[in-house]
């Protein structure tokens, strides 16, 4: 990476800690400082099935480095990443690919029965609450991070001005020195490639389908990526729709995604018209895009959103409707039905799919059925 020491707060500890709504608000904190902050989501730039290997590090990490270039393009000051790692070996994946980072690593840790609560809080995958606990106490026998922080008892920005506090943030982020704007070449081909879009209103479904489809493709066994574009570009403050950076980085992930055989992609994101998808998709020739519009109706979007504000539904990273008070909740599902009518005066999407009153498997069959794929060809 092309950078003096770009400085790199990376968020680690077990499943349920924290660690990505800690670090997503910690960006927002640097951003209304002046700070032009990058967040990251590990997770989130290694969904590559069936994995070409055991260890999921050196391609997360080949991706993170990726990454880190578009954003330093954008004016990026400083890079906040939440992900799991619990050994030294592990972390030096990720610092050989960014020999120009400062990294600090910050290791989250809570009590066995808090972090029971607050696994089990998320409403998701409760059989998998005491592998989480056991990675907790093994973290706790570990010297793999730089500082730890005890997140007991304290709420999510507690827990990011305690973390800036003991890191030494904003303090420590400098002036970066910056590449020359240029934009990347078109990401090496093959053979065609199908990439499925997925798009919609605010709070519609999207990622949640886009998720189901990504799983039922696997099940084929193709190898498939799947990317969620407002992930790999998350910059506060941030100016514009940043089509430049979204499109760097998508074509960025795919490179390696690609490299590592993967041969389908699917892709949660916006898309208002096909020159959005072909600006999006400028840098990833040889890929034949089909755009999935979803929609619902006003008094759906409602309770979509209304949902996602307690926090119901899978967790996204940086969910900026999550906590917000009812009037917050009803101006922005009044927006997502703003933006249901532009998509449909616009037409957008090869695809449309209601989703009033569906669950997420009729729907998904909808998808596969509509793209040529049936539920049953996809079968795990």
């Amino acid at each position: 990476m092309n950078a003096d020491r770009l400085p790199l707060l990376w968020l680690s500890g077990p499943s349920g800690v924290g660690k990505s709504s800690a670090g997503f608000e910690i960006c927002r904190r640097l951003g209304r400082e002046g700070v032009k902050a990058a967040f990251v989501d590990a997770d989130q730039i290694g969904l590559l099935y069936p994995a070409p290997e055991e260890n999921p590090h050196p391609l997360r990490a080949r991706n993170l480095a990726a990454l880190g270039e578009g954003f330093l393009e954008e004016g990026a000051q400083c890079l906040v990443l939440a992900g799991f790692v619990d050994t030294p070996d592990e972390v030096r994946e990720y610092t050989a690919r960014l020999p120009g980072a400062a990294f600090t690593v910050c290791r989250l840790r809570v009590s066995g029965a808090e972090l029971r609560r607050r696994y089990l809080g998320r409403g998701r995958m409760p059989d998998l609450v005491e592998r989480a606990v056991a990675e907790a106490e093994a973290q706790e026998r570990t010297a793999y991070a730089d500082l730890s922080v005890d997140t007991g008892g304290l709420t999510v920005r507690e827990t990011a001005r305690l973390i800036m506090e003991r890191a030494g943030w904003p303090r420590r982020v400098a002036s970066v020195a910056r590449p020359g704007r240029s934009q990347p070449g078109p990401t090496a081909g093959g053979g065609p490639v199908p990439l499925l879009w997925f798009t919609g209103a605010t709070a519609v479904g999207k990622s949640t389908v886009a998720y189901e489809v990504f799983r039922h493709v696997v099940g084929t066994g193709a190898r498939a990526a799947y990317v969620d574009m407002k992930q790999i570009a998350m910059l506060r403050p941030a100016s514009g729709d940043l089509c430049d950076l979204k499109a760097r980085n998508l074509a960025a992930l795919w490179a390696g995604y690609r490299a590592a055989g993967a041969t389908y992609l699917i892709v949660c994101g916006e898309a208002d018209t096909g020159e959005t998808v072909r600006h999006r998709t400028r840098l990833l020739p040889g890929v034949t895009p089909t755009v999935i519009r979803l929609h619902a109706s006003p008094d759906t979007l409602l309770e979509r959103v209304t949902a996602r504000g307690r926090g119901e539904g899978p967790a996204i990273p940086g969910d900026e409707l999550k906590g917000l008070d009812e009037p917050a909740l009803r101006a922005a599902a009044t927006r997502a039905d703003t933006e249901a009518a532009a998509l449909d005066q616009a037409g957008a999407g090869d695809l449309r799919i209601g989703t009033d009153g569906r669950p997420v498997a009729d729907v998904v069959a909808s998808v596969l059925a509509g793209v040529g794929l049936t539920p049953e060809d996809t079968r795990a």
